[in-house]
């Protein structure tokens, strides 16, 4: 892996999980686990998850879109 990749990745990483810090510091919701409310009210009252899942999802796409690609020559 070239040199440049591996910053760009760490970039990304410590973007993401700065991010994610920030969001949880900002929102301290405290998740009440017991509760008798179903998950699907839980998860539909919290869509944070909902939407990382689809990011993973979106990315992980565009990365195996990319992986069939022919590579360019230099």
């Amino acid at each position: 892996m070239k040199r440049i990749t591996k910053i760009l990745i760490t970039i990304v990483l410590f973007l993401l999980i700065l991010g994610w810090t920030l969001f949880v510091l900002i929102n301290p919701e405290e998740i009440d686990l017991v509760s008798d409310s179903s998950f699907q009210t839980w998860y539909w009252e919290r869509r944070g998850l909902d939407l990382v899942v689809l990011l993973l999802l979106v990315f992980a796409g565009a990365l195996g879109i990319a992986a069939i690609l022919p590579m360019e020559e230099e």
